[in-house]
């Protein structure tokens, strides 16, 4: 080896040893903290394409595309081709609208980028994206053609470009690929005009399903395993029996870091993840991590890919990775940590998952199958937020639904919102049972369940309403004061009341103390 040679297999030492110490740190910075780091280093191109595609990815989407165009002039042709086949495509169909948006965006970009990402892109994708907005007209072949109309590089393709939004686009696009290679730019053309459009795009989707496959993406039947439920039981019969074996992921596949898991300060699984040091585990459940968020970005099958999708997504896997853990180790950080060491991410995830299902059935069967179904009372029948509550379970997913900060649904997070639910619909299956036990009444709108129980309360012992209604706040009010007048206090005479209605357990106890005391702040008794 030659004094040359020694000296650029030193550089390249270096080099690599640099971008190993270089990128952990990066990916430590948020936005555009990172854009900054890796422009103003030594080598931006060389440190930005040494990203994993989806770190690449999440960075531009983060920062925003239109502010990333710094970044997006880095990238490599796989980091390109990675970006467009989760933006150009919803689902199993090909997008004309984010084409019409990340066109602009990409032609924006300095010479040097166009000309990479234009010589690498696959060209079925480019072959969509132009049989889409353009339709083609030869000279020598229609002679009344309008020349004045359409566009032209050779004077003898003739370019109708179907979007006017597109027009400046189009044309600069093509323009650049007549440059690049104007035997290209024709064959191109050609195969525009002879290529049916379905089978065009079927034949791109093919060849994006097995990239995205390549990168770490599973196919649908794959990713929707995700969502299998794991019963508890089994599984510790599985560890007990080590009859589970680690996940087979290719480790040529650059694992996406996800610091949005890693900072969640939330989550169970990320306090484990802070106490891990042994780096080859920690190489593995990266990789993990990233399989499984693709999985439920597959099977999700989100309208829209941004950062808002990938943050949802991460919260999801980061929650149910929590909560499997959790049921597993008991909270219990060292037990936790062993079983991460033992057994795939994918299967404390489906139990974590499972727990949800779990609420889920729970929720079905109490609200379309007993009482309530057979009444039809709508879920505003159970008042705020005990009605978002239950919609929330009987969504496709179930879901939680956040009172505070702002309200709304949203993946489950931690163990204690699991429980939380369990005794919610507890207490709701204990209303309709004592409901049950009631006669009849007629809904009306606004009616909730309290105004129910304690009309059947009063009506019984203190003084007769007509059945067929029920009654209002100012009877109620009034019924109260008569009961005081009495010297007695109405609230242990409804607790016993409902007590003698139903048959109930030791654990339903406090249940009913609870829906005594939640009818109590309804009529405000105090």
């Amino acid at each position: 080896m030659d004094n040359v040679e020694l000296l650029e297999e030193k550089k390249e030492l270096s080099t690599q040893i640099m971008l190993k110490e270089e990128i952990p740190l990066i990916l430590e910075l948020q936005g555009k903290e990172r854009m900054e780091r890796i422009l103003n280093s030594h080598n931006p191109m060389l440190l930005f394409q040494s990203l994993s595609e989806g770190d690449a990815y999440i960075t531009i989407k983060e920062i925003g595309e239109n502010d990333a165009l710094a970044l997006l002039s880095l990238m490599s042709p796989e980091q390109y081709q990675y970006l467009l086949d989760l933006e150009l495509w919803r689902g199993y169909e090909f997008s004309p609208e984010r084409v019409e948006h990340w066109l602009p965006i990409l032609l924006s970009c300095d010479e040097e980028a166009i000309e990479r990402w234009l010589r690498s892109i696959d060209l079925d994708t480019l072959l969509l994206i132009l049989k889409k907005n353009i339709r083609i007209h030869i000279k020598d072949n229609d002679e009344s053609l309008n020349i004045q109309k359409f566009f032209t590089v050779d004077g003898v393709y003739y370019i109708e470009i179907l979007k006017p939004s597109l027009q400046n686009h189009i044309e600069q696009l093509l323009r650049w690929l007549a440059q690049l290679n104007l035997n290209l730019y024709w064959n191109l053309l050609d195969q525009v005009a002879i290529e049916i459009e379905a089978e065009l795009e079927e034949r791109a989707l093919h060849f994006r399903e097995a990239r995205l496959e390549d990168k770490g993406f599973p196919k649908m039947e794959e990713a929707l395993s995700l969502y299998q439920y794991m019963d508890p039981k089994r599984l510790r019969e599985l560890i007990e029996k080590k009859e589970i074996n680690l996940l087979d992921i290719d480790e040529e596949i650059k694992p996406s870091f996800y610091p949005l898991i890693y900072k969640d300060k939330e989550m169970f699984f990320s306090v484990c993840l802070k106490e891990l040091d042994d780096k080859k585990l920690i190489d593995r459940i990266k990789r993990e991590l990233a399989y499984m968020a693709n999985q439920a970005l597959v099977a999700d099958r989100p309208e829209s890919i941004d950062l808002e999708t990938i943050k949802r997504g991460l919260q999801k896997v980061g929650g149910y990775l929590s909560i499997g853990l959790e049921l597993l180790s008991e909270g219990d950080i060292k037990k936790a940590l062993s079983y991460m060491s033992k057994i795939p991410l994918k299967y404390i995830f489906q139990l974590g998952f499972g727990a949800s299902l779990e609420l889920k059935w729970k929720a079905e069967r109490i609200w379309k199958k007993g009482w309530f179904s057979q009444r039809g009372v709508p879920l505003s029948f159970l008042g705020y937020p005990s009605d978002e509550r239950i919609r929330g379970l009987l969504s496709k997913k179930p879901l939680f639904f956040e009172e505070f900060p702002e309200g709304g649904f949203r993946e489950f997070k931690r163990l204690e919102e699991i429980r939380f639910m369990q005794r919610e619909l507890d207490r709701i299956e204990l209303i309709g049972k004592i409901l049950s036990s009631l006669p009849h009444f007629s809904y009306s709108e606004g009616l909730r369940w309290e105004m129910v129980i304690l009309n059947a309360f009063l009506q019984e012992q203190i003084m007769p309403f007509n059945k067929d209604r029920p009654i209002s706040i100012d009877e109620i009010l009034n019924c109260i004061i008569e009961f005081r007048r009495g010297g007695k206090d109405p609230i242990p005479y409804l607790r016993d009341w409902i007590k003698e209605k139903v048959n109930f357990s030791d654990n339903e106890e406090a249940l009913i103390d609870e829906i005594v005391g939640l009818i109590k702040e309804e009529i405000r008794f105090n």
